[in-house]
């Protein structure tokens, strides 16, 4: 009998795990907004060398928004948003943000896996009570991160991280979406 509370209790301990998966929003385009504000609301593409042969390698949502992708040419990117502003990238500024960030969701947990550079996943089964519950932690992590970055992000929240992704590229930019395991 004992036994059978223990593996009931493994599996209802499985049953409830809380991943968050966080994801800024444009990430090298929107740090090049809070840096130059004469960029904020303007649609910009980040790039290597704006003269040179090279890709965009973010762009702002207002760019986005008249079709310009990562990974584009810059021609092709011309073609559909002629007023886009080509930057030159900085990652050290962008390795330094995510830096700050990372350490912003290691208060909440230690169980943080980056995912990319913008990108992370926080599994916060053990500490989310200690934070109000994980909707908390997110909201959390977006004010923090509005208020000292001038940044947004998304977050997703679900029981695993495939789920976590999924739901939290629903509602960009600066979205919160939550999805719960079926009783």
């Amino acid at each position: 009998m004992e036994q059978s509370a223990v593996a009931n209790r493994q599996s209802e301990v499985r049953r409830e795990r809380v991943v968050l998966h966080v994801d800024m929003d444009a990430f090298f385009a929107s740090v090049e907004q809070q840096t130059f504000p004469f960029l904020r609301g303007k649609p910009i593409g980040v790039c290597g060398d704006p003269d040179g042969r090279t890709v965009i390698a973010a762009a702002s949502y207002e760019a986005k928004h008249r079709g310009v992708k990562t990974a584009m040419t810059i021609p092709e990117a011309k073609k559909l948003c002629p007023e886009i502003i080509l930057v030159s990238g900085h990652p050290a500024k962008y390795v330094d943000t995510s830096t700050r960030i990372l350490a912003l969701y290691a208060t909440f947990t230690d169980l943080v896996e980056v995912f990319s550079i913008d990108e992370a996943f926080l599994d916060v089964t053990q500490t989310a009570h200690l934070f109000h519950g994980p909707e908390a932690i997110a909201r959390s992590i977006k004010a923090y991160i509005k208020e000292h970055f001038g940044l947004t992000c998304s977050v997703g929240i679900a029981p695993n991280k495939l789920l976590a992704k999924l739901s939290g590229e629903m509602h960009k930019p600066d979205g919160l979406t939550i999805v719960r395991q079926c009783e």
